[in-house]
């Protein structure tokens, strides 16, 4: 039997956390989680999304008020559905149907993992069941990510690493050959030879710096680069072709934001693998289906995550890692790692060696606090479909 919501009220909050350091790679510094928080609401059910944004990932949603600009594309997506009452597959068939720009897509995540959750809450179902796709894994490995740090404290961290067993480590890497140089070297030294290491320069590379650290990565037996130049750059092309990135397999980030990317890289085999990242693009469903078009294009694919993200993100890349085995990489589920607080009740912080386990029976594994949302929040907005509301502070 079909289950109905109606959505009746929509709200967004923007996030202020403190991190616990500060997290810095070759394209920006943050010292604190900027989510943006979705809320819907009707006939006394809710539901939860978050959205990341990122000008250098999938673009900027205009100039000035980050808030005031997330409210109109989000309010743009639910107007076809305020008020109805509505199934999953009805709300599904609605997203699928949206045009949306690549800048677009962090608001799409918030959107569809709000309707999920609302829909769990409806049906007493949780997301796979929802869904009807069983986990295919019971437990997540996750693996580490080691910010551009001075010497001393990123010695710090990888010891940390060693100790807990966390056995693979992405370390950002930037334009400075002699910090790179320095970074792996030192990784090497403190993790040894048998961690699984590879290297993200976040698209800061030029053609010449990308063929000389290719030269650095091959002495420290690092062969595999995560988006060395960004997207819709043609210098992949002339890398691919130079005798020195024989060996090395590149990953796809910034340059893997919409399905038709994927589908472009199948096409011209300008990488190997492909970062899939929920808030990056647009949510669950999209992941699934770009997993499956890298799939059989012949291309492998990671999960990964966006710095600061709250226990929303963390709980549903969980459930995306569930549902897509073949991961060859899992990033994220740093909430106590480096929030100072999280809005969920739950801590998806995983354990020893990397190890979480899934969540059966409880939607899509989270529980928002409301109260720790309301203060942790710095602003709030009314998602009306007519515009008519105003930003208020919190």
């Amino acid at each position: 039997m079909k289950q109905y919501a109606k959505i009746e009220k929509a709200d967004i909050y923007a996030l202020k956390i403190p991190f616990k350091m500060d997290f810095t790679h070759a394209m920006e510094s943050r010292s604190f989680s900027d989510s943006l928080i979705l809320k819907i609401e009707g006939q006394r059910k809710k539901g939860f999304g978050e959205a990341i944004v990122r000008d250098y990932v999938s673009g900027g949603i205009g100039k000035g008020d980050l808030l005031k600009n997330a409210k109109k594309i989000i309010a743009r997506i639910l107007e076809p559905l305020m008020g109805k009452d509505i199934s999953w597959e009805e709300g599904k068939e609605h997203l699928d149907s949206l045009a949306l720009e690549s800048y677009e897509l962090p608001l799409l995540c918030a959107v569809e993992t709000a309707l999920l959750d609302m829909f769990c809450n409806s049906s007493g179902e949780d997301i796979y069941g929802l869904l009807k796709k069983e986990p295919l894994k019971q437990a997540i490995r996750y693996g580490a990510i080691l910010s551009m740090l001075s010497l001393s404290a990123a010695e710090h961290i990888l010891d940390i690493c060693k100790k807990v067993n966390i056995r693979s480590v992405r370390i950002k890497v930037g334009t400075d050959l002699d910090y790179n140089e320095e970074i792996l070297k030192l990784s090497r030294e403190k993790l040894g030879w048998d961690f699984d290491l590879r290297v993200d320069a976040n698209a800061s590379w030029s053609l010449e710096i990308a063929l000389e650290s290719l030269k650095i990565c091959r002495k420290y037996g690092i062969f595999m680069v995560e988006e060395p130049f960004g997207r819709h750059r043609e210098e992949i092309f002339f890398l691919l072709k130079d005798p020195e990135s024989r060996d090395f397999q590149f990953v796809a980030d910034e340059s893997a934001v919409t399905v038709s990317d994927i589908e472009t890289m199948v096409k011209n085999r300008s990488y190997h693998m492909i970062n899939l990242r929920l808030s990056k693009n647009g949510g669950l469903l999209k992941v699934l289906k770009m997993a499956e078009i890298a799939e059989k294009g012949g291309l492998q694919y990671q999960i990964g995550c966006l710095v600061g993200e709250t226990g929303i993100l963390s709980a549903s890349g969980r459930v995306a890692a569930s549902i897509l085995p073949k991961a060859v990489y899992v990033d994220g589920s740093y909430d106590n790692y480096l929030l100072s607080e999280n809005i969920t009740s739950e801590n998806f912080s995983f354990g020893f060696g990397g190890v979480a386990e899934i969540i059966r029976g409880q939607g899509l594994g989270f529980t928002v606090d409301e109260t720790r949302l309301g203060r942790l929040s710095i602003g709030k907005a009314q998602c009306l479909p007519k515009m008519v509301s105003e930003i208020s502070l919190v």
